[in-house]
């Protein structure tokens, strides 16, 4: 099953940093150009010059190695003192409600998806892959985490979190804690012996990495650190990670829609959609009035297989459903699917079952950075 281990990570230098929050950013593939341009403005050494460089072609990830080979010289990232585990917990609001997230930070040995130890449950496109391999190849480093979940039916995980009661965090404010773990650490492994890891986000990450493992192993005849990928960890019903929806926003309709989709769904109008329905349910909105009608398979996978049958369409994705309304009734767009997000146990038993999910299918929020702390492979030799 999954092998997680400690490892010796690159986080900033308290000396140097006095709020983590002007340093870190979303992950890369969240990060429009004008948050670009705030990021890199808001301080000199923010981790989205490494996270997602600047530069055209190969001259953005040369400028990647460089800037981090500069900052570990001066200071500016400074490695733990031996393998650590890092415990992250972070306040956020959804819908009006308080909710804590939290989990850990580790190193994974890369595992081909046939192995079933590591699970994907969505597609990938090849395009950000090959910019993720560039920044690998540049930097030797994971900068930003892989989202994964895992299942635990015993209290383990709550017991990881008894013991950073008595500990101060590297790192904190009023929205987030973050340890460096050191003691217990074969009890943290041990935890994830007979555990798999479901891939939450970052699909396009892992497939890079695990490229850039079969790659420096056949070159060098030998595992390193670079058979394993950074991952943080959350306990998929105790660790506070929320699963959103993802509704479709549709333009460019042709004119054998309406018909399509009479013959293919049975419509029923309803006042407001109810998204703590069930994962079969799903909502139309059109000319300012809600349809609902129900799938035989899992919404988003329904859905997906209608869409594909036109060629023309051009499709919006947004979380937020005043969004997608607001979108249709402005006249930009024809129509809205709202959809219900699924759980947590359907994910499940979908990558369990071998299947991946639609692009776009799922949401996991909050999204975990880049910053908090990095793994790079020159200060993990001894991995194997």
């Amino acid at each position: 099953m999954a092998e997680v281990r400690p490892f010796i990570g690159l986080t900033y230098n308290r000396e140097v940093i006095n709020n983590l929050k002007d340093v870190i950013s979303p992950p890369f593939d969240t990060i429009p150009p004008e948050l670009h341009k705030n990021l890199y403005d808001r301080h000199l050494y923010n981790i989205v010059r490494l996270e997602l460089p600047s530069g055209e072609g190969e001259e953005k990830y040369i400028n990647a190695g460089k800037i981090l080979e500069s900052w570990v010289k001066n200071r500016i990232l400074v490695p733990a003192e031996g393998a650590r585990f890092y415990l992250y917990k972070e306040r956020y609001i959804l819908n009006g409600e308080e909710r804590v997230l939290r989990g850990l930070f580790g190193a994974v040995r890369l595992e081909p998806f046939d192995k079933r130890v590591i699970l994907p449950h969505e597609l990938t496109f090849p395009k950000p892959k090959e910019d993720r391999l560039n920044l690998l190849r540049a930097t030797g480093s994971n900068i930003s985490p892989i989202l994964g979940i895992y299942f635990d039916d015993s209290d383990s995980s709550n017991r990881i979190w008894e013991d950073t009661r008595s500990q101060k965090p590297l790192f904190e404010d009023e929205d987030f804690s973050f340890w460096e773990v050191e003691d217990d650490l074969e009890g943290m492994v041990a935890l994830f012996e007979d555990k798999v890891i479901l891939i939450a986000d970052g699909h396009h990450r892992y497939e890079t990495a695990l490229e850039y493992k079969i790659e420096m192993e056949s070159r060098l005849k030998k595992t390193g650190p670079y058979s394993f990928v950074m991952f943080f960890l959350v306990e998929a019903n105790t660790g506070g990670l929320s699963l959103l929806p993802t509704h479709r926003v549709i333009k460019g309709i042709p004119e054998q829609f309406d018909e399509s989709i009479l013959r293919s769904f049975h419509l029923e109008e309803v006042e407001r959609p109810d998204l703590n329905r069930d994962e079969n349910i799903c909502y139309l909105y059109r000319y300012g009035k809600f349809s609902m009608f129900r799938t035989e398979s899992l919404n988003v996978v329904s859905l997906h297989e209608f869409l594909e049958t036109f060629s023309e369409l051009t499709i919006h994705y947004t979380h937020n459903m005043e969004e997608a309304l607001s979108l249709v009734d402005s006249g930009g767009y024809d129509l809205a699917f709202i959809v219900t997000p699924p759980s947590m146990d359907t994910v499940r038993k979908v990558v369990e079952k071998g299947d991946r999910l639609p692009h776009k299918s799922t949401y996991f929020y909050p999204k975990i950075g880049a910053g908090l702390v990095l793994y790079n492979h020159n200060l993990n030799l001894e991995m194997r």
